[in-house]
């Protein structure tokens, strides 16, 4: 496991000493090294970053409000020369706590730490994706059972999740992304534009299948694959 890093300080030295030990360490993929927290709340807003190396005491944001203002909470390390920062440290639940200068061993135990965490995270997320996903609706986040989704259709930039007995829901994405994301051996892309659960299917015939009254095309690419899939008498 790789956790996607970034390095937040507005020293110049502080700065590099962090990007050389970021890059000696085989647990971490540096994204990016900047020297504000606005800077750096552009960048974890337009990707995912999984560890965040902090300073607080910066111009402008400090990395304290920084982490008031951000959209998902990373694993956060804070690094600073003020230890008096510790007790707020505690109170914002971040990874660890490491007072400048930064030795190799303090680092190595505060990235053992986030990988840890993430561990954790990804195990309960496993164990959660293996049955049901989550879909948001109005600002709310819809909890759907696999086994009550039919199938997904590709319309546009958007992809429809129709389901048995829940609803039509729309979601703003592409049906590769979404085929990637699902953890079901049950769910099955036969055309380019949808994903099917195999056990909603009524029948089969040439290039087509049926789930309630939908007719849902077969493309070539993939018929191989759903014959395969099925036990045929």
């Amino acid at each position: 496991m790789k956790l996607k890093t970034l390095i937040v300080d507005d020293e110049i030295l502080a700065r590099k000493s962090l990007q050389r030990l970021a890059e000696r360490n085989e647990h971490l993929e540096l994204k990016d090294v900047v020297e504000s927290a606005e800077a750096a709340l552009k960048v974890i807003e337009s990707e995912e970053i999984d560890l965040v190396f902090l300073d607080v005491e910066m111009p402008g944001l400090s990395g304290l409000e920084l982490i008031d203002k951000l959209p998902y909470m990373p694993h956060i390390v804070i690094t600073t020369s003020n230890k008096e920062y510790a007790y707020d440290a505690f109170e914002y639940e971040v990874t660890d706590f490491l007072a400048k200068p930064i030795a190799m061993p303090r680092f190595t135990s505060a990235v053992d730490k986030a990988i840890f965490n993430e561990n954790k995270i990804q195990k309960v997320a496993g164990s959660s994706s293996a049955n049901e996903l989550y879909v948001k609706v109005d600002g709310k986040l819809i909890r759907l059972p696999y086994d009550s989704i039919m199938y997904f259709e590709n319309v546009g930039d958007y992809v429809k999740v129709i389901t048995d007995g829940m609803g039509v829901h729309v979601i703003y994405g592409a049906l590769k992304a979404i085929d990637e994301k699902l953890n079901y051996p049950r769910f099955l892309k036969v055309h380019r534009s949808y994903i099917v659960n195999l056990d909603k299917v009524k029948d089969i015939e040439d290039n087509t299948l049926v789930i309630e009254k939908k007719v849902i095309p077969i493309s070539r690419a993939h018929k191989n694959t759903l014959l395969k899939t099925i036990n045929i008498l």
